[in-house]
């Protein structure tokens, strides 16, 4: 998802919360704790120049999106205030016609706020572009053209390419995209994919790329902030095939379905190609169409969104297209997976550290992020088949967050294995432990290394959190010497030098340091650690994975981090401040 997937997400979050409002149980509402009364999230939305911008609309989600969107407007000096807000945490997001968030959306990033807190939100101009579809008499009228970005800024291609949309040329053929976000896009004319059509001309044409190319040949349009390039499209008017069938399995209510969409992901470059609704003439029948498909490989799935915020999902079908049309395709809807939890506070009450919070624990963020296995089986041993989901699910990342008492639920996962991964909002507390009462079949499962695997609308509960009160900070400084410059992909980790925590992963920490080499960490556990600064060049890691997901790059830093001459021991509720750590180092990793 990129930066618009934020605005469409607030709108789609707002109409499944009206959706569900009076159907699902609000965190907290029945705890028998004292409630914190409503507060709010102010701040700034400025321009890529710091200048503030007047009229901007921000919004503040809460991540598990069982309350209510608020929102407010910016003044003439860019200043706002979201206001009547309860505990947890939100995201705030910034929107105004013809500016795009430089920053594009990811679940790595602390995008989160809570309630008090102040942000700065910075928009930038968007690009534009334009152009005219003309086919053998001239421009065509009401086509539909849509905008993918498929790499970002820096030219680095997109796993999944997003921000699709439609535009319909007008009585000259011209159509205009505005607001995007800088990087490279390709263009295509076809018949509009989103929303409810009516008939056009160009319903069975597959779609016509700038200039007048097939998906494999297309243009690429490289835009950045407030350029206005131009693409102009000739029609092909090729005709496409078309992909039909039934979903099964559809839940009822009342005399309409609820929420249901088909997807098509064209496989070779991973671009969504549209969704489709259901027509029904029964409740046994609901059916759906693709026209003007070109040939080739793709993904089809079924989604139900259900008004208690659960979601069916049917098992991806891979379809091949070759030259005639693909009828009678089955998708049967199943449920997901859920893990069910609890968070638990470990305080000390005795402890004067002035940061305890009262909401700390609807300030937890829970995630369940999936991944793909690495490990290969022994010779001899057949592999065993990744699980059946779509390129869009499988690396899944979930978000919930406790109520008041701590209990959580971790929704809508489809089958495979999880990592589990806390984000601590609030200072003072760090995380002890994630364990769980194991299910037989895997009673050895080390839940904060390994995580959770789930098989096809499997429940899981007892997932147990310790948060531990006493944990430390430290900020500090990485030093080049004179002329040389600090490596963009430079990262500090706290690797533990008591010996017995070597296989605690929770006892490993590690911060990207900003370009002045300024770093900081919280939420440390007290005790002994070594200090380094690595690249991945030196480590033979994955500059993607974090050191808690990758168990060569602990081992690397084990290795070699007691020749560091860097140590440091952080006592409960320490905040160390000011700590100059060298690079490159003496003892760095040979």
């Amino acid at each position: 998802m990129r930066h618009r997937a934020r605005i469409y997400f607030v709108l789609f979050a707002t109409l499944l919360w009206l959706a569900s409002e009076g159907q699902a149980q609000q965190p907290g509402t029945n705890s028998g704790l004292p409630q914190t009364p409503p507060a709010a999230i102010t701040g700034r939305v400025i321009n890529s120049a710091g200048e503030p911008l007047s009229g901007a609309t921000v919004s503040a989600m809460s991540i598990d999106n069982t309350r209510r969107p608020q929102s407010a407007i910016t003044n003439t000096s860019g200043d706002f205030k979201v206001d009547h807000l309860a505990p947890g945490l939100y995201r705030v997001t910034g929107f105004m016609p013809g500016y795009v968030s430089p920053q594009p959306f990811s679940f790595d990033s602390a995008d989160y706020y809570r309630v008090g807190d102040s942000v700065t939100i910075t928009l930038t101009k968007g690009a534009v572009i334009t152009g005219t579809v003309t086919g053998p008499n001239g421009p065509l009228v009401g086509v539909g053209v849509s905008a993918t970005r498929v790499r970002d800024e820096t030219g680095k291609k997109l796993p999944i390419a997003g921000g699709s949309r439609d535009r319909l040329t007008d009585d000259r053929g011209v159509f205009r995209f505005y607001g995007l976000v800088s990087g490279s896009y390709v263009i295509s004319a076809s018949r509009p994919r989103y929303g409810l059509v009516a008939p056009t001309a160009y319903d069975n044409d597959a779609p016509t790329y700038s200039s007048s190319a097939t998906r494999d040949t297309a243009a690429e349009i490289l835009v950045r902030e407030g350029d206005e390039v131009t693409a102009d499209i000739q029609y092909r008017g090729e005709p496409g095939q078309a992909i039909s069938g039934n979903v099964e399995n559809v839940q009822v209510q009342g005399p309409y379905s609820s929420g249901v969409s088909i997807t098509l992901t064209e496989l070779h470059n991973s671009v969504p190609m549209g969704g489709a609704g259901l027509s029904s003439g029964s409740f046994d029948n609901f059916s759906f169409a693709f026209y003007g498909v070109p040939d080739g490989d793709y993904e089809l799935s079924a989604s139900q969104f259900l008004p208690n915020r659960e979601v069916l999902k049917s098992a991806p079908r891979i379809i091949k297209v070759r030259g005639a049309d693909v009828t009678s395709v089955k998708l049967p809807l199943f449920p997901l997976a859920a893990i069910e939890g609890r968070i638990v506070l470990e305080a000390d009450l005795k402890a004067n550290c002035g940061r305890r919070r009262d909401t700390a624990i609807q300030e937890t963020l829970i995630r369940a992020r999936r991944y793909e296995s690495e490990s290969k089986p022994a010779t001899g041993k057949k592999a065993t088949p990744a699980a059946d989901v779509s390129v869009l699910s499988k690396t899944l990342t979930v978000e919930s967050v406790a109520d008041a008492k701590g209990s959580f639920t971790i929704r809508n996962l489809v089958a495979g294995s999880y990592r589990i991964e806390p984000r601590l909002h609030a200072g003072g507390w760090y995380l002890r432990s994630i364990t769980m009462a194991q299910p037989a079949r895997n009673p050895a499962t080390a839940i904060a290394r390994d995580g959770i695997t789930l098989r096809t609308g499997e429940r899981l509960s007892s997932l147990h959190i310790a948060v531990t009160e006493g944990a430390a900070s430290l900020r500090g400084h990485i030093s080049v010497p004179e002329g040389q410059r600090l490596p963009e992909s430079t990262n500090v980790y706290l690797v533990p030098a008591e010996k017995e925590s070597d296989g605690d992963v929770l006892r490993f920490f590690e911060a990207a340091p900003d370009t002045d080499g300024s770093f900081a960490i919280g939420n440390i556990a007290p005790g002994k650690y070594w200090l380094v600064a690595r690249t991945p060049e030196e480590t033979g890691s994955v500059p993607e994975k974090s050191v808690r997901r990758d168990e060569a790059l602990r081992s690397a830093l084990l290795r070699d981090a007691a020749k560091s001459s860097s140590a440091v021991t952080l006592k409960p509720f320490e905040r160390i401040t000011g700590y100059e750590l060298s690079f490159p180092l003496a003892d760095r990793l040979r």
